[in-house]
């Protein structure tokens, strides 16, 4: 057996190079943390107006690669803002109670969840994220 010592960093103390490295690694294998909530709002929304959710394809960094298919007829009632409680009710049900578009209220949608997301890879998240769960890092920024 071999013991090998290595020096470890935490996020703050690495070069400005090794925190673009470590974040960047973070970023490529990250998946959205609240892609499951945001389906569910999605979900209650339609449910809200009469509608089902049929299919879709959700890329949460891209909403013009998106897909979402429903079926039924809306009702046009108003929504409430809060049915998940979780942030997209809000961009949801603010867009349909304007103008009781389906498209729009599911785009702002969209843009809600990328934009969520985008915050979430950023290195404000990324650095409490290493904090709390005390992450320590190579010299290159290489997860330990």
């Amino acid at each position: 057996m071999k013991k090998i010592e290595v020096k470890c960093y935490e996020f703050d103390e690495l070069s400005d190079q090794a925190k673009e490295n470590a974040l960047s690694n973070y970023q490529m294998n990250a998946e959205y943390d609240w892609g499951d909530d945001a389906i569910n709002s999605l979900k209650s929304f339609f449910n809200e107006i009469g509608l089902s959710l049929k299919d879709y394809s959700i890329d949460w960094l891209s909403p013009n690669s998106s897909k979402i298919k429903w079926d039924g007829n809306h009702n046009g009632r108003f929504v409430s803002e809060d049915f998940t409680g979780y942030g997209s009710d809000y961009s949801l049900s603010s867009s349909w109670n304007k103008n009781r578009d389906i498209d729009d209220a599911v785009w702002e949608f969209l843009i809600y969840c990328r934009e969520d997301y985008e915050y979430q890879l950023s290195e404000e998240v990324y650095k409490v994220l290493c904090e709390i769960n005390e992450y320590y890092f190579d010299e290159n920024g290489n997860l330990i």
